[in-house]
């Protein structure tokens, strides 16, 4: 990010909360890996991103990936290169602005309703997310766009590349201060969560970090009658490929990734006393735990994706469950529904 550009973004928060510190905006975001992609992806990557910054969506408002891209065309300067599923296309590479974009948005829970989403799945062969199932596909071309609806306050996307990342941070400010939404209805009727918990975040900037990156490749995860959660499997590696960086974990020590068994622990805190859910695997720090997210130990879980220690469930209930966890306010969430 430019000095000018830093400059503008802290000028324009501090202006926000001397005007009206009663609606003070949040800021939340989302990075990618650019490392060693061909230059006609980073073009194209950065026109995506140039087009998309700046981009506000009101409270009650829909964006289109494709309408704010506005032509994958070589008049637009899109070149030809390898895409999400490594097929070359005009404009390959966009597909990861979608997927970061995808990342960000993730974190805002059921202030966003996702319109249209593709995911390559198991076609995914890039390398900047862990799980094709968060890769999202988008080609103008054959129709597959990229739409979500803003259910919560205003809502500015900052999309940019800076070093090895591509970078897409969200401005989003409260909705009415009594908490009533206008457009209220326009999306999924809110539910009470079967199961939640909350923990209170303290800790360094990477720790958050961390935890927030870790929450978004969960977040929105739906398991149908019989499947399994796995920990591991969703988050994937922790390394700095994926965005992770040195912090604290449960015992003090500080490793890439620390902090993100924290996600773990939430989401134990909020199936523990849930019918319907079988716990498959789950170890705990026990005697070795120095830190204090939560009260006792037998809840500070332990996962570690390069010795195999993973967190694991099934849900064994008939209706589907739905795992919301997000980081809001300095708080990491976790919300369990049912059907």
């Amino acid at each position: 990010m430019s000095i000018k550009r830093a400059l503008a973004m802290a000028l324009a928060v501090a202006l926000a909360l001397v005007c009206c510190p009663a609606l003070a905006e949040e800021t939340i975001g989302a990075r990618t890996s650019i490392t060693g992609l061909a230059w006609e992806r980073l073009s194209n990557l950065n026109a995506a991103a140039e087009r998309i910054d700046g981009a506000v969506v009101p409270g009650g408002s829909s964006f289109s990936f494709n309408e704010a891209i506005g032509g994958v065309t070589q008049a637009n300067g899109f070149q030809a290169a390898a895409n999400g599923s490594g097929a070359v296309a005009n404009g390959g590479g966009i597909d990861q602005a979608a997927t970061t974009l995808y990342l960000a948005l993730n974190q805002l829970g059921g202030d966003i309703c996702f319109d249209e989403k593709h995911a390559y799945g198991e076609r995914f062969t890039g390398a900047y997310v862990a799980d094709g199932a968060n890769a999202i596909q988008v080609d103008e071309a054959a129709g597959l766009d990229f739409r979500f609806t803003n259910l919560g306050g205003e809502l500015t996307i900052h999309m940019y590349l800076s070093g090895d990342s591509l970078f897409c941070s969200l401005d989003v400010q409260p909705a009415l201060a009594d908490g009533f939404l206008p457009w209220a209805g326009h999306g999924p009727q809110l539910r009470s969560p079967a199961g939640s918990a909350e923990i209170a975040l303290e800790g360094s900037e990477a720790l958050i970090s961390n935890i927030t990156l870790a929450a978004s490749s969960i977040n929105d995860t739906v398991l149908s009658q019989g499947d399994l959660f796995s920990f591991n499997e969703s988050v994937g590696p922790r390394s700095e490929r994926f965005g992770y960086q040195s912090a604290v974990n449960g015992r003090g020590s500080k490793v890439i990734g620390g902090g993100v068994a924290q996600v773990a622990s939430a989401i134990w805190l909020a199936v523990k006393n849930l019918d319907g859910v079988a716990i498959v695997e789950k170890s705990t720090y026990g005697g070795r735990y120095n830190q204090h997210y939560v009260e006792s130990s037998n809840d500070a879980i332990l996962t570690d994706y390069n010795t195999g220690a993973d967190f694991s469930f099934r849900n064994t209930g008939a209706e589907p469950l739905t795992i919301a966890v997000y980081v809001r306010d300095g708080v990491l969430r976790c919300e369990i529904y049912r059907g």
